[in-house]
Parts: structure tokens; C-alpha cells; sequence
């Protein structure tokens, strides 16, 4: 774990469209490295994304970037993390908001309707 405080959580949508060049997720990075805090990138997501991206050099310079913390869901969370994948419909999700709960941020996802079920429809923010 890093010593910056996550700021945002990045889920495999948001993962596979910064592979993709997108400009909203790359600002977030750079707003986020400017204020000397870190994205969260689940490990889940990423493993998720991965299956689909093509570009794998841009997903590792993503996981490698200095203002980056891979994430891991903790073993004694797996009572919560299957009751929100039950929610989610999606594990790699669950665990993106599960970090987000866990850590006081928002989860960055074009997938904004994954997270519809949750209480006020999660922390998210769309883009």
C-alpha cells in the first residue's frame, strides 16, 4: 500500500477505456497525482480488463504509474463482497465499490448502471 490516500477507484470500464486513450480518465490521474493522492485499482478490475484489452502495454504503464495502488479485497471481507456482487451482478464490480466504501471514495466507471441497486446507486461517478 502506498502512503497517498486513494482518492478515486478506477472499475475494469474505466481501466479498459483508459487503455483506450480516454481523456476523462487520464485528467482524473493527473488531478489525482497533482493533489499527491492515489487511484485505486482493484485487482479484480484489472484482471477483468485485461481479458478484453488489446493494449496491454497501456494497462501495465496504467498498474505501474507512480500515483497508483493495486488493490486487494482483505480475506475477511468475502461475506461483503458476495453480497454486493449479489447486488452488482459483477465480482470485479463489487469489489470496486467495496474499496470505495472501505477507503471514503467514489469509483470512476462508464458503467454507471452496474451500481444502480446500491443505496443512492453507490459512490459513483460517471463519465
Amino acid at each position: 500500500m502506498s502512503d497517498r490516500p486513494v482518492r478515486v477507484i478506477l472499475d475494469a470500464g474505466a481501466i479498459k477505456a483508459f487503455t483506450l486513450g480516454s481523456i476523462d480518465v487520464g485528467e482524473v490521474i493527473a488531478e489525482v497525482a497533482d493533489e499527491g493522492a492515489a487511484v485505486g485499482l482493484p485487482i479484480l478490475c484489472l484482471v477483468e480488463a485485461a481479458r478484453s484489452v488489446a493494449d496491454t502495454d497501456r494497462l501495465d504503464l496504467l498498474a505501474d504509474h507512480s500515483a497508483v495502488v493495486v488493490l486487494s479485497p482483505w480475506p475477511t471481507d468475502w461475506r461483503a463482497l458476495a453480497v454486493t456482487c449479489d447486488i452488482v451482478g459483477r465480482l470485479d464490480a463489487a469489489s470496486a465499490v467495496l474499496a470505495a466504501y472501505d477507503l471514503d471514495c467514489s469509483v470512476l466507471t462508464n458503467q454507471p448502471g452496474l451500481y444502480a441497486g446500491l443505496a443512492d446507486g453507490g459512490p459513483i461517478i460517471p463519465f
